[in-house]
């Protein structure tokens, strides 16, 4: 795999670089934003780990840029000194895939890492699923509905499958939230309620096309395909 690390503390790169290429992984080291973006027009890369902070251009915009030229499929975790609930929150929303709270933990930094390289492969022998409008290519890691493409972080992927390969089903929070970010955060309701109001709206999961996702007073979601779709 080829990692893009964008980070202007050239201590902190450097660890970080020397734990990665001690798994065998390719590492680039941008010093600024607009450096890595400079490289995407000549170098493609597996995974992006990014500094909040930036000397030049915002973290946040590195990652809209990022998305744009890479799309929704590569792994992106931040680095960041912003470790109340609130900003976790909105780098969540922005669209990146996870994030580490400085100082770096190192040990949690590379199990992170890896939680999402397992989550980058196939999650399931089955090739695709489609219910109502809403189809999903499993190994491309791509989701239709109604023949259009939909833009979804690599979690709300995870999220959607793991509801529509377990129809009728309720899910408590604390299920999804194992199931999805096993444990790497500190247990957070509104992190599962706001990827779940992102997927709903996303996927029209109101029963248009077909599916139907329904909070379950005091138990949790449940996905339901609804007949005549």
């Amino acid at each position: 795999m080829k990692f893009a690390i964008v980070e202007d503390s050239r201590s902190q790169a450097a660890v970080l670089e020397a734990l990665l290429k001690s798994e065998g992984h390719e590492v680039d080291i941008f010093a600024d934003g607009q450096s890595c973006l400079n490289a995407l027009i000549e170098t493609t890369f597996d995974f992006f780990i990014i500094d909040w902070t930036l000397p030049d251009i915002s973290g946040d915009e590195v990652l809209k840029r990022v998305r744009e030229h890479c799309g929704w499929n590569v792994p992106v975790m931040f680095c960041t000194a912003r470790a109340d609930e609130e900003s976790a929150s909105d780098i969540l929303r922005l669209g990146a895939d996870d994030f580490v709270p400085k100082p770096i933990r190192y040990m949690e930094f590379m199990a992170r890492v890896a939680s999402l390289l397992r989550r980058r492969a196939p999650m399931t022998p089955q090739a695709a699923l489609s219910v109502g409008k809403v189809g999903i290519d499993l190994q491309g890691r791509r989701i239709k509905i109604d023949g259009s493409d939909v833009e979804l972080t690599q979690r709300e992927f995870d999220l959607a499958v793991l509801l529509f390969q377990n129809l009728g089903r309720v899910f408590s929070r604390d299920e999804l939230f194992s199931s999805i970010w096993s444990r790497e955060l500190a247990y957070d309701t509104r992190t599962i309620d706001t990827h779940l109001s992102r997927l709903r709206k996303k996927l029209s999961l109101e029963g248009e096309m077909g599916v139907v996702l329904t909070s379950v007073y005091g138990k949790g979601y449940r996905l339901d395909s609804i007949r005549g779709n």
